[in-house]
């Protein structure tokens, strides 16, 4: 190799170490904020608080929205684990997206749905409804049946129909614990400036359910979920809560957001031009807030304690698919939302949000497939110098592995600790075997999503896989 391309690949490294010390860094900086963040939470919380709210006339109704695509293998158990939640007033609207399975008539005939005269007020983009039906053994449930046009389509037709000022969305495939509203609804009530909250995400998989019940919380049993695991304690557990503290959070997950009906709309609902609609939507809040002074002080909350559990994939076909379209997602929200990048109008949502999100979100796939190509040059032409894969191995590897483990261990301070040390022992196995193999699987499919969106302009999801809820031995 000619000494010009040495002294550029010599460049090239030291830009790449010098981007993992600031990604590691930066999230090991997240990830202590949201220990303290935490913590403070949690002490501030009132012996016999929820159950005030839970008892309280005045604790604001919730229409909870829940959007179905196909979703014959979890629809029923989810809407049983719905429709117990403890809170004082709630009503349930599942909107079936055009599902070509058998939702609807599942529905129909376990929740003995019979056909609504319902006149509501259209003002969100959606795709016709065909008809409306109500429960004659839930009488705060109705399922909206309409053409199929995709969750966040599916998301403003729910909205339309909602009849309470709160809206609670929720994905298809979730589990709620039994006092997850409680915990989401109160930052309203003690910050009037509180209009929208997302909450904790964790892994369904290993869950074990019986008429909408949680009956365990075991952790996944295969190493695929187990990985996703610690992903989620890395980003939905710690990262989110310190990217809130900084008001910098651009995205409230759309398996379990809360919002406030008048803002929803006022921000034009979710986005159904977009690949997915929770980056997107947070984003947009994000633009609302600043761009309206009226608005100026509103604030969006997060919740960390586990209210919900989501399935994530089994198998690497159906994970590389969720992969590709939540980097769609995420890079094509920050195209579309790039004035806001570096501009003091938008406050710490732009002067740290969205740059954070495009460097060590939406590029991180691309250099880290540089750092892997310039360690295959380095072997392949014999450069004389083991530092450089020495360094990039503790850079882009062992500090990844480092903030993993932290994650892990910064959760066995909470109430929501592994019990087992069985299991703790699996998490931090799973934190450090991720980085090998796993991980650089994750990079390429995240490659492929930046393919897809910017060459083929693809928006549809892909391959998805749905399991059922483990139910309980027999005994």
């Amino acid at each position: 190799m000619s000494p010009d391309m040495l002294a550029v690949l010599d460049i090239l490294v030291r830009i790449i170490l010098i981007y993992y010390l600031m990604m590691h860094g930066i999230y090991f900086l997240l990830i202590l904020f949201g220990s303290i963040d935490q913590k403070r939470y949690h002490q501030g919380i009132q012996f016999h608080e929820f159950k005030r709210i839970s008892d309280s006339p005045l604790t604001p109704p919730v229409s909870i929205v829940i959007s179905a695509y196909n979703e014959e293998k979890v629809i029923v158990q989810t809407l049983l684990n719905v429709l117990q939640l403890r809170y004082p007033q709630f009503e349930v609207i599942v909107v079936n997206d055009g599902s070509e399975d058998g939702t609807l008539k599942l529905l129909i005939e376990r929740f003995q749905l019979e056909p609504l005269d319902k006149v509501f007020k259209k003002q969100l983009p959606s795709k016709p409804v065909r008809a409306v039906y109500h429960s004659a053994v839930h009488k705060n449930l109705i399922v909206v049946d309409k053409e199929n046009g995709r969750r966040a389509d599916a998301n403003n037709s729910g909205v339309d129909h909602a009849r309470y000022p709160i809206i609670c969305q929720i994905d298809a495939d979730c589990v709620l614990e039994e006092d997850a509203l409680l915990y989401m609804i109160r930052p309203f009530l003690y910050n009037r400036n509180v209009v929208a909250a997302a909450a904790i995400i964790r892994p369904s998989n290993g869950l074990i359910v019986e008429n909408g019940r949680i009956i365990k919380r075991n952790l996944p049993e295969t190493w695929i979920p187990l990985f996703q695991a610690v992903e989620y304690l890395r980003s939905f557990q710690w990262a989110r809560l310190g990217l809130t503290r900084l008001k910098s959070m651009l995205c409230m997950s759309g398996a379990f957001t809360i919002i406030r009906k008048e803002i929803f709309i006022a921000v034009g609902g979710a986005n159904v031009g977009a690949v997915v609609d929770d980056f997107e939507l947070t984003v947009t809040l994000h633009r609302y807030i600043h761009e309206h002074p009226e608005a100026k002080d509103f604030e969006i909350s997060y919740i960390p304690d586990p209210g919900c559990y989501s399935q994530v994939p089994e198998t690497l076909k159906a994970f590389c698919s969720q992969r590709n379209f939540w980097q769609r997602a995420i890079l094509q929200s920050l195209i579309w939302n790039r004035d806001m990048a570096f501009n003091s109008l938008y406050g710490m949502a732009g002067m740290f949000g969205i740059p954070f999100y495009f460097i060590f979100e939406a590029l991180s796939a691309l250099v880290e497939a540089g750092a892997y190509i310039i360690a295959v040059l380095v072997l392949f032409f014999r450069i004389d110098s083991p530092a450089i894969l020495m360094l990039l191995f503790i850079f882009g590897v062992m500090l990844g592995t480092l903030v993993s483990i932290c994650a892990v261990l910064l959760q066995s301070t909470t109430r929501m600790r592994q019990e087992k040390t069985r299991d703790l022992i699996r998490m931090l196995s799973a934190g450090l075997i991720e980085h090998f193999g796993f991980h650089q699987f994750h990079v390429l499919c995240r490659l492929m999503g930046m393919y897809d969106l910017l060459v083929r302009g693809k928006l549809a999801y892909g391959y998805r896989e749905r399991t059922e809820y483990r139910s309980p031995p027999v005994p």
